[in-house]
């Protein structure tokens, strides 16, 4: 009996060594962007900009983390002053994420009655592979975009994770959900 409680003791401690440790995810939400979505790790906030032939240059916004060779990204445009092209937008966003690349995939999503669309493409130069997630809502294009850098898990079922965990709703965020600290 002593020698299968050794036994047992022993094989915890090597499948702990072995195995890696799982990222803590967190779920973050903004009341006044209207979405919710998880990451792992703490975010790092910064004010940017976006520029592109029809959506001209505009004021956005990232929150960026890292976690195992992964860079996952949200990026928030304001479009309020030509919201009234929203598909052109969105179009425009989706085409320029992928323009050079090679492309893996591309289908139509709906998330809380919003639909958008959801890429995934190879980088040039083995470069890695990213998948992305664009939505347009409320003036703002959000994309939620990871990306796993070169040899890295293409595979990672994170990715998919960060990708889908979008809600629009935000009584869907879970009750710890910490508020996104808006750059000033």
């Amino acid at each position: 009996m002593r020698l299968m409680t050794l036994v047992g003791v022993a094989s915890a401690a090597y499948i702990a060594t072995v195995l890696p440790a799982a990222a803590a995810w967190n779920s973050y939400i903004s009341h006044p962007l209207g979405f919710s979505f998880e990451a792992p790790g703490a975010l790092k906030t910064a004010k940017t900009s976006y520029e592109a032939p029809v959506a001209g240059k505009r004021d956005a916004m990232t929150f960026t983390a890292s976690e195992d060779g992964i860079e996952y990204k949200v990026t928030v445009v304001d479009m309020t002053p030509v919201a009234n092209k929203a598909a052109s937008l969105l179009g425009e966003a989706t085409y320029r994420f992928q323009d050079g690349k090679t492309l893996k995939m591309d289908a139509f999503g709906r998330v809380d009655r919003q639909f958008g669309r959801k890429l995934t493409i190879d980088l040039p130069n083995n470069g890695g592979r990213s998948t992305a997630a664009f939505y347009f809502i409320n003036g703002r294009l959000i994309e939620l975009q990871a990306t796993a850098q070169p040899g890295g898990d293409y595979d990672s079922p994170d990715m998919g994770r960060f990708i889908d965990s979008v809600a629009f709703f935000t009584v869907r965020a879970r009750p710890e959900a910490s508020e996104l600290t808006l750059p000033k």
